[in-house]
């Protein structure tokens, strides 16, 4: 028997059980076409589990993990965590919280999105990266977070749809991503001056190239406003049955906030991002002319600068 979300809506955690269970398939190199036909399950109902229209019932985990030969503490973390989906409140008080969790990293929800609004206050996102920083952040333990490069391809790739494209059967639907950033996390010495210079550069070509990627830096000469020196991740998604989640990252691992009340605070923050931000026209001319003074601090006002900013601002005019 299928089980109803609760309140109409599916949680990470509802979302989470469907890609674990679902995902036992690929042990076995099968298909949703070969799932259906060995454990009995309608189309309809795959199409639906898949996409957290309905969520896994116990049976349907045991049917499942039965069929994909999963290891049994692996099926009973997932029957647990199914039970608790029914009513996770209660469940929490029987169990008084002592049963393990199911958990999702970031890519795994970023790629379900439609927007991803990024503050960015102490570092340069993952997604945006260039793999000499990213190393250069783990060396200086500035990150515990190995890149997961299929995922963020994937999503990179989404940033380059075009409208047309995103609306074709299979396709996982078009991406946008603004990315807020501060001039501080922009300019850290973390890989020495040609990491960091190549990364400013990097992140204007991907500006550049990117159609739905917008970049915006906060203005390291604003005063003091809300939620100042916070950095967390607002990710929105097309399906209404899936809430708007807030992500941060910290020292205790990745906490995420699905409740309107917890969310509120941040959508209060972005609001105050606003007006702190340098006008989106000024982001290439920024990056391209903090690059030029970090590769040649002495000679940064020469003639390759200003070719540079000459094609920022073409850049700049083209986009707009």
């Amino acid at each position: 028997m299928a089980a109803k979300l609760v309140d109409g809506k599916a949680s990470l955690e509802v979302r989470a059980l469907s890609r674990r269970v679902l995902g036992w398939r690929k042990r076995r190199n099968w298909t949703l076409e070969d799932l259906k036909e060995i454990v009995g399950f309608s189309t309809a109902k795959l199409s639906q589990l898949s996409s957290a229209v309905i969520r896994c019932s116990p049976m349907d985990v045991v049917k499942i993990a039965s069929a994909c030969g999963v290891p049994d503490d692996e099926v009973e973390l997932c029957v647990q965590a199914s039970h608790r989906l029914g009513d996770p409140q209660t469940w929490d008080y029987v169990t008084r919280g002592t049963w393990p969790r199911l958990t999702w990293t970031y890519w795994d929800v970023a790629t379900e999105a439609s927007e991803l609004v990024i503050v960015a206050a102490d570092a340069i996102p993952e997604l945006v990266r260039t793999a000499a920083h990213h190393a250069a952040m783990l060396q200086a333990g500035a990150t515990a977070h190995e890149l997961d490069s299929e995922l963020r391809e994937e999503v990179l790739g989404r940033l380059a749809m075009e409208p047309r494209d995103a609306g074709q059967h299979g396709s996982a639907g078009l991406l946008r991503v603004r990315l807020i950033v501060s001039e501080s996390a922009l300019t850290n010495s973390v890989g020495g001056a040609r990491v960091v210079a190549d990364q400013l550069l990097h992140l204007d070509e991907l500006q550049a190239s990117l159609p739905n990627l917008v970049i915006e830096i906060v203005d390291g000469a604003a005063g003091p406003y809300f939620g100042m020196g916070r950095s967390f991740t607002v990710m929105r998604f097309v399906e209404r049955r899936f809430d708007d989640v807030v992500h941060v990252r910290t020292l205790h691992g990745d906490s995420w906030l699905e409740p309107e009340h917890e969310r509120q605070p941040y959508e209060h923050a972005l609001e105050s991002l606003e007006a702190v931000l340098l006008p989106r026209e000024e982001t290439s001319l920024w990056l391209c002319r903090t690059a030029m003074q970090l590769q040649d601090p002495l000679h940064g006002n020469g003639f390759e600068r200003s070719q540079m900013r000459r094609s920022a601002i073409n850049r700049s005019s083209s986009r707009a």
